[in-house]
């Protein structure tokens, strides 16, 4: 055979052992990756974690850093007396001491919830809750300028904190119950009261109902005539003025020989709609009244209208085309003039000047207990300030901080901080408005 004949010698050979099947993890664990996979990886996982977060900023919800630039107009009522505007602060949620909540956020912590209005008077140094109110301006704290729910007005009826708000889509105003959920819109009207609970309005189909006890002022009378015919039919006076957010009674006297209506359109500019208000003939239910004036009858109408700077018109509703005019001014701005008192003596006065970013004076020097008096001045010119010295335990926002008054100084407003530190050492002061860029040091010898 032809393996004999090249003399090769010939060995047997064993047969392959079966291969064994390999597990998914063994496969996995047995390959080799190039090194570029791993930094790929990595970061695929970086940006998976940024878009999540900003998706969650995203849905957070409005308002955002330069999407957002809203005002919401405000006012405080103190037992029937509209207050002063709370006073200038710089934030992303802030005023100008303007009446007007502004909202377009620096920060990303004033986003979204951190736009509410209970933020708003956090930034400004005050508090609101359901049941009480400290408008920004006053030291944190101040029982005296903390209103609430309970406490007797002067009169001696009870207080109870109500807030109200009028959204611009809507022109309907309703009452907030979670003051803490309550994020002011574009536009919003929001009307702060303390006092006696008012009655909300009644909400018809075609009409707003405000009962009569709520009207402040003497009324404002309305002559309808007419000459016995539709075409005669006239207003006297045919325009009139009220302030905004002004609860008014209206008395509307029917002169003529036919009968009249009278029927204001409210704030959506529209008739027939639930912001109207409908004048009631002596008599009547006002829910149900079709408010048809006989002649040599009277009618009652209570309205208020919450934005100022608009004409808003009233018609007879028995002739479409016979119409007059109210004029909506701004609210009465209310001044307060600081009631004189003694000063209370002390040992040492200083006089400290305050400007928009620094105190003039970063270091003050007190004699260990004597009692001293630090009189404030706002240069300005434009932001809001304070001081407050940590006191001896050398932390800020403790019972013993001694925090000028009022809490805050509104440029050419003069201010004080009396007090007394018996310990000698360094002390901190600040803004409370400004807590990082204006400081400076006590030294009580």
């Amino acid at each position: 055979m032809e393996f004999w004949r090249r003399g090769a010698a010939r060995s047997a050979r064993p047969s392959a052992a079966p291969q064994r099947q390999l597990g998914t993890w063994q496969r996995i664990t047995g390959l080799h990756f190039p090194a570029w996979v791993p930094v790929a990886g990595i970061i695929l996982v970086v940006f998976g974690i940024l878009g999540g977060l900003f998706l969650l900023r995203t849905t957070a919800g409005a308002p955002r850093i330069g999407v957002d630039h809203w005002h919401a107009r405000y006012t405080f009522t103190l037992c029937g007396e509209r207050q002063p505007n709370a006073p200038t602060w710089e934030s992303g949620v802030h005023t100008h001491a303007d009446g007007i909540m502004h909202i377009h956020p620096f920060q990303t912590f004033e986003e979204g919830a951190g736009a509410r209005m209970v933020k708003w008077f956090e930034y400004g140094g005050g508090k609101i809750t359901d049941s009480s109110i400290r408008m920004p301006g006053f030291r944190a704290n101040d029982e005296e300028n903390t209103w609430e729910n309970g406490e007797k007005c002067a009169d001696g009826t009870e207080g109870e904190l109500q807030i109200f708000v009028t959204p611009a889509e809507t022109g309907v105003e309703t009452r907030i119950t979670d003051v803490d959920r309550y994020q002011p819109r574009d536009g919003d009207r929001i009307r702060i009261v303390f006092g006696p609970p008012e009655e909300e309005p009644i909400l018809g189909e075609d009409r707003t109902i405000i009962l009569e006890a709520q009207a402040k002022g003497d009324p404002i009378e309305i002559t309808v005539t007419d000459d016995g015919t539709d075409g005669g039919t006239k207003f006297e006076p045919s325009r009139i003025s009220v302030e905004a957010g002004e609860v008014v009674k209206l008395v509307v006297k029917n002169t003529g020989s036919i009968s009249h209506g009278f029927r204001v359109e409210g704030a959506d500019g529209e008739y027939e709609t639930q912001d109207d208000f409908l004048a009631t003939p002596s008599g009547e239910d006002p829910e149900t009244t079709a408010g048809i004036i006989q002649p040599g009858q009277e009618a009652v109408a209570i309205i208020r209208l919450d934005s100022p700077g608009v004409e808003v018109e009233f018609r007879d509703d028995t002739l479409v085309d016979k119409t007059g005019t109210i004029v909506v001014g701004e609210a009465t701005e209310v001044t307060v003039t600081p009631t004189p008192s003694v000063k209370e003596p002390v040992d040492l006065e200083l006089d400290v000047l305050m400007k928009d970013t620094t105190f003039e004076t970063s270091e003050i020097t007190v004699p260990a207990g004597k009692k001293f008096r630090i009189n404030l001045t706002n240069n300005g010119p434009e932001f809001v300030h304070s001081m407050t010295i940590s006191g001896e335990d050398g932390v800020f926002d403790t019972d013993d901080d001694l925090t000028s008054t009022p809490g805050a100084q509104r440029v050419g407003i003069p201010g004080e901080l009396v007090g007394q530190i018996d310990t000698p050492g360094s002390y901190p002061f600040r803004c409370d408005f400004h807590p990082t860029e204006m400081t400076g040091t006590v030294i009580v010898e």
